[in-house]
């Protein structure tokens, strides 16, 4: 049963990337975004990762000691 689950999630997830390939038109030019969205987003992901491991450490030294 396990073996039949697994191949059906591998097909349901597969069926849209066939879908998403088979309409690609390969001569079509690339999309693209402005160089401030890149930057923008860059900012956001690091400052994410940033901030956690501020709060991990804030809440590391602010625990209470163990009695």
């Amino acid at each position: 049963m396990s073996k039949f689950l697994s191949a059906v999630t591998l097909f349901l997830m597969s069926s849209p990337l066939f879908a998403a390939l088979k309409e690609m038109d390969p001569n079509a030019p690339a999309e693209t975004v402005d160089m401030i969205w890149v930057i923008v987003f860059g900012v956001i992901f690091i400052g994410s990762i940033v901030a956690f491991f501020i709060y991990l450490w804030y809440k590391d030294k602010n625990r209470k000691p163990e009695q």
